[in-house]
């Protein structure tokens, strides 16, 4: 039944992306869906950046395919109820007080994919995927930090935990699930944050 479900999801992301390239836009897959793929390990969620769309093209192209969840529309994200994938349109975050849910966004279909993955956390979660060709962009060295089994910050360490403390939570959650090393500067700077807060 699994199976099955993988393939409708699969079948389903395949649909999305031939119709956002039909609307001039590119269907990119990204953070832990592609990792996964690459290490050989299941997924149950699609995540997918979707370049040259404005936000409510990228609703309206989601609702063609299911019944679309809203609540994060903010942060330009359009979820499939019930399909396990998430459609969302690139983004800039850029924090602008102590809370969790202080940043202010700025969403932006022309974004160039390294700037629209340099947000994320790990290089292994800032691969993209091409849901249609396969083909990979790795502006970080992900990739190679997959194979090594390593994990390491995008950018600067210390920025990177000093704007989200719950990341601390994340490298340890990753580190134990995936069974990787934390690279020296991150492990470094995760431990100052830490330290920090206590």
């Amino acid at each position: 039944e699994d199976r099955m479900t993988k393939e409708i999801q699969q079948e389903t992301i395949r649909g999305i992306a031939l119709r956002a390239k039909a609307l001039g836009g590119r269907a990119m897959l990204v953070g832990g869906c592609v990792r996964d793929a690459l290490t050989g390990r299941e997924s149950a969620d699609i995540d997918c950046e979707v370049y040259g769309l404005a936000p409510q093209a990228l609703r309206s192209l989601a609702a063609e395919f299911g019944e679309v969840d809203e609540s994060g529309a903010r942060y330009g994200i359009f979820s499939l109820k019930g399909a396990g994938i998430d459609l969302a349109v690139p983004r800039l975050e850029r924090r602008t007080g102590p809370k969790h849910g202080d940043f202010d966004v700025r969403l932006d279909p022309a974004l160039p994919f390294a700037r629209a993955a340099a947000r994320r956390d790990f290089t292994v979660n800032a691969i993209l995927r091409d849901a249609l060709t396969g083909a990979i962009v790795d502006p970080f060295g992900g990739q190679a930090d997959l194979s090594a089994g390593v994990l390491r910050c995008v950018g600067d360490p210390a920025r990177r935990f000093a704007e989200d403390a719950l990341r601390i939570l994340r490298l340890l959650r990753f580190a134990s699930v995936l069974g990787f090393s934390v690279e020296e500067n991150t492990a470094r700077a995760a431990r100052e944050r830490r330290d920090g807060l206590r």
